[in-house]
């Protein structure tokens, strides 16, 4: 039985949360210092499409698992230790004047249960930056559930995988793909597609326009007066060996900079964060066409029709990737489901609004405290648990009546009341 309950407005509540997730027991980690090349798989058929006449065409592949990226001038990533600038290199139709792209795996490889891909992840394209140099739209992407054999890339997929434009000049610059979804997700949702439901963009776009991606990807440099311009440039090393590298990324666009990536397999659940920003999740749970297996993937995809006539593309068009590591993953619970900071009774409504969702899509802001997808029981006994310091509150062991509810509210708002006062000054 549900009830309605008239919470009032300035009580204090307390409960400080964690975030929806962490990662601990590292499983597979690749710096890339060493050469291991022999220890990859190259998903290539070395094949893309002529947009032309619609016609499979060759197409010029590349991947180097031991590239000295301070040769062409980036700084070594967030997460390497000891200033070290090796990493893996992929690039796709520098010559091809084709659509495709393609994927690697590391052999072998098999991650089950609850876990998070993190990485970082550089997405470097020819300049002027803004707007973009020649055939500077490139998707950079990686993903989780795949078989590690199968060339992941727009038009084809066997996991679950997000790709991004650096230079975001796509009106579909975030994206998520997977084998049910290979020409990816849409939004706003198609009608005539169910599965474009699995997805959530929570930015409600996949353009580089939308606040979530613009106030922090690249957020404007000066937004009066070089309005939807980013902070970021080419690194200063870049721009001595190249100097068409001049000028600045889009406002929201993720290129010429090192982004620190985590796709988390929770559950159902697939996120993903960019930056520690949470931009897509997709629900498996209910997939119209399974994935290929459990290992990771990373890949590179032109998606112009034609090559980029720029004279140093072959130095400049790519996506470059270092310090992957995967560990096991578990859900933190948290109740503050209004994202206010506390844990009060505003939460148990989000909560009673909500319940009950069996069907794995539940959210954080559903009243999904403990991130399995579902709203019931165990999500409304760590409300209990979290709510401010009522360490009073009786334990739930089922869907209280409502007088037990008027009564953990009540326990809850005895417990801000006994906060002391500030004087009056």
């Amino acid at each position: 039985m549900k009830l309605s309950v008239k919470v009032l407005s300035g009580i204090c509540g307390c409960a400080l949360l964690l975030g929806a997730n962490q990662s601990f027991g590292q499983l597979y980690s690749q710096n890339f210092d060493v050469d291991d090349t022999a220890n990859w798989t190259v998903n290539s058929s070395e094949e893309g499409i002529d947009l032309g006449t619609g016609n499979t065409v060759p197409l010029d592949t590349d991947a180097n698992f031991f590239f000295d990226y301070s040769t062409v001038g980036i700084p070594s990533a967030p997460n390497s230790t000891g200033g070290t600038t090796r990493g893996m290199k992929l690039q796709a139709n520098l010559f091809s004047d084709a659509f495709g792209g393609f994927s690697v795996s590391p052999t072998g490889q098999s991650f089950t249960g609850d876990y998070t891909l993190s990485f970082d992840m550089w997405s470097n394209y020819p300049g002027d930056l803004l707007p973009g140099g020649s055939g500077s739209t490139n998707l950079s992407f990686a993903g989780v559930l795949s078989s590690g054999t199968f060339e992941n890339k727009p038009g084809a997929a066997d996991g679950v995988w997000f790709a991004y434009t650096g230079d975001g000049d796509s009106g579909s610059d975030y994206r998520a793909y997977s084998s049910e979804r290979a020409v990816s997700y849409q939004f706003p949702v198609d009608p005539n597609v169910p599965e474009d439901l699995h997805a959530t963009y929570l930015a409600g776009s996949r353009d580089h326009t939308a606040p979530l991606y613009f106030n922090n990807i690249n957020p404007e440099f000066d937004p009066v007066n070089f309005p939807g311009v980013g902070i970021v440039e080419a690194p200063a090393d870049q721009l001595d060996l190249f100097p068409q590298q001049t000028g600045r990324v889009r406002a929201g666009a993720p290129g010429m900079a090192w982004r620190q990536h985590e796709i988390t397999k929770l559950g159902d659940l697939v996120s993903w964060k960019v930056d520690g920003i949470e931009l897509i999740t997709v629900d498996i749970s209910d997939f119209s066409t399974p994935n290929g297996g459990d290992n990771i993937l990373f890949g590179h995809s032109d998606i112009n029709g034609s090559s980029s006539t720029d004279i140093d593309a072959e130095f400049l068009l790519f996506t470059l990737v270092d310090n992957v590591v995967v560990s096991t993953a578990a859900a933190v619970e948290d109740a503050d489901f209004d994202a206010d900071g506390d844990v009060d009774g505003r939460d148990f409504l989000t909560w009673q609004g909500s319940y009950p969702i069996d069907d794995g899509t539940a959210l954080l802001a559903d009243g999904d405290a403990n991130a399995d997808g579902n709203v019931n029981n165990a999500d409304l006994a760590i409300w209990q648990s979290q709510l401010g310091n009522s360490s009073s509150v009786a334990a739930i062991s089922a869907v209280p009546e409502p007088s037990g509810i008027l009564l953990l509210l009540a326990a809850w708002m005895s417990s801000c009341l006994v906060c002391p006062r500030r004087p009056n000054r």
